[in-house]
């Protein structure tokens, strides 16, 4: 009986080891997920602030009718961030609007920038942005990414 205990020692060791790396991996996993889920997290936020900032120049053009039906919001938008944005008190509420949707466009995206464009009246409203966070690469087209917005007004 003796000879028998023998063989068995060092088997305890043995599956505590096998349990550590079992255990390890799986940690290792739960990093992992934790990674992917602070980048989706980013990436949802990104797409958020692109809604709203779409939805409020749809705001300020319902609010100024006239000039959006006579095309004073088409165009493209792309400004930098400026946390001390003056403009032209002569400038048209339209200007205006562009203006500080452009600024915020800027502000709140990472390389924002805003296109509007008008069929009758219909209203496409396309806010682009880049994240590079969210594809692991560096600033190229694959790592842009674009909300449309459709509306009547």
């Amino acid at each position: 009986m003796s000879a028998h205990r023998h063989y068995q020692q060092g088997f305890t060791l043995l599956e505590v080891m096998i349990a550590s790396f079992v255990l390890s991996v799986g940690l290792l996993g739960v990093a992992g997920l934790q990674g992917v889920s602070l980048k989706m997290t980013q990436g949802s936020y990104l797409r958020l602030q692109a809604v709203n900032l779409s939805y409020e120049i749809i705001d300020a053009m319902r609010a100024n009718r006239t000039a959006a039906s006579a095309a004073g919001y088409n165009g493209s938008v792309t400004a930098t961030c400026n946390s001390a944005l003056t403009y032209s008190v002569t400038s048209t509420v339209a200007k205006a609007d562009l203006t500080i949707w452009g600024n915020r466009l800027a502000c709140l995206l990472p390389n924002g920038s805003g296109t509007i464009a008008q069929t009758g009246n219909l209203f496409t409203v396309r806010v682009t942005w880049n994240d590079t966070r969210f594809d692991g690469q560096t600033d190229s087209a694959d790592t842009y990414h674009s909300f449309n917005f459709t509306t009547e007004l």
